[in-house]
């Protein structure tokens, strides 16, 4: 006979279930932060292996200065015109401009670092506006123009605004196109790439073909416009090791609070173009941008959203023919 007080424990042989369960709740955790981690800093999408019909048509040129190898094309001659190309693309965003202004200009389009097909060379890069500004005065000089007429759009006009304000000698006319450079909040979706591991794992996830179909849809009103080849432009520099890092550092280190600031100050001749179907940048900051100014012309465009130099080519020429040659 077995006495009551020579019975093993019930818990003996194993933990209670509430420790197993914690347990089992831990592991997976773990799983997940480590495969969070692992995406986010570890892996690398697969790069394009693409050949641009539109640069071999074009002929890519390359400056080369201690900041970057500067990826441009040229066309036309006449006073310099520099089209920046919008942040997160390549000169593939001006391609409708290139023809028209260079009728009566010499026009540059140049990718800056972290766009495009342009490699940095100054590992000590910043990302941040100083950096942004001193690159397009390294190209400007590296390619002989001492002043020039600039235009960028979305990322790329907050940085031809920028370096109007901080050398106003060498920038003739200015023209933003749906710009950033105002100190306000961007969209839920680049507002998350400011948080750590989770901006690095959504960039390389919408470095995907797929994905730059959306964007482009969610920026372009005119959804006839987006053809197979330019998403192919669109698409494949993104996929780019050097421009994923580039973009999620840029969204974190611009401060727009300087160039806001600043615009009182900015007597610059200033172009504002705005898509009034913007949904990236609510046209309304283009009234903000006409009321801080002193010296600006301001058009919305009917019909056109985001990137209105792809979306609504003919009404943008039109405005930047008569605005550079004026």
């Amino acid at each position: 006979m077995t006495r009551l007080d020579e019975r093993p424990p019930a818990t003996a042989t194993r933990p209670p279930r509430r420790r197993r369960l914690r347990r089992w709740v831990l592991g997976v955790l773990a799983v997940v932060v480590a495969a969070l981690l692992f995406g986010a800093y570890a892996w690398q999408p697969a790069e394009a292996d693409f050949r641009s019909p539109y640069l071999a048509k074009m002929g890519s040129r390359y400056a080369d200065t201690p900041i970057a190898r500067f990826h441009y094309i040229k066309a036309g001659t006449g006073s310099p015109v520099i089209l920046i190309s919008p942040g997160g693309t390549s000169v593939i965003g001006w391609k409708e401009q290139v023809g028209v202004l260079a009728k009566d200009h010499t026009v540059y389009v140049v990718d800056l670092p972290g766009q495009g097909y342009t490699s940095l060379k100054d590992h000590d890069f910043g990302y941040d506006l100083d950096a942004m500004t001193s690159a397009i005065g390294s190209f400007m000089d590296a390619v002989g123009v001492r002043q020039a007429a600039l235009a960028g759009n979305s990322w790329s006009g907050g940085w031809a605004l920028a370096f109007a304000q901080r050398h106003p000698d060498r920038v003739a006319k200015l023209a933003l196109l749906d710009a950033t450079g105002l100190d306000l909040p961007g969209t839920w979706m680049w507002e998350a790439l400011k948080v750590p591991v989770v901006g690095e794992l959504a960039v390389k996830l919408a470095s995907g073909r797929s994905m730059a179909r959306s964007t482009a849809e969610a920026m372009m009103v005119n959804k006839k416009l987006i053809t197979e080849d330019l998403l192919d432009e669109w698409w494949a520099p993104s996929t780019f090791e050097s421009n994923i890092r580039a973009t999620v550092l840029l969204e974190r280190r611009l401060d727009w609070s300087k160039t806001e600031s600043a615009l009182p100050s900015t007597k610059t001749p200033t172009l504002v173009l705005w898509g009034k179907e913007d949904t990236v940048q609510p046209v309304e900051r283009a009234q903000r941008f006409a009321d801080l100014l002193p010296n600006d012309q301001t058009h919305i465009l009917e019909g056109c959203g985001h990137a209105p130099q792809l979306d609504c080519p003919i009404p943008v020429n039109r405005h930047l023919q008569t605005f550079f040659t004026d």
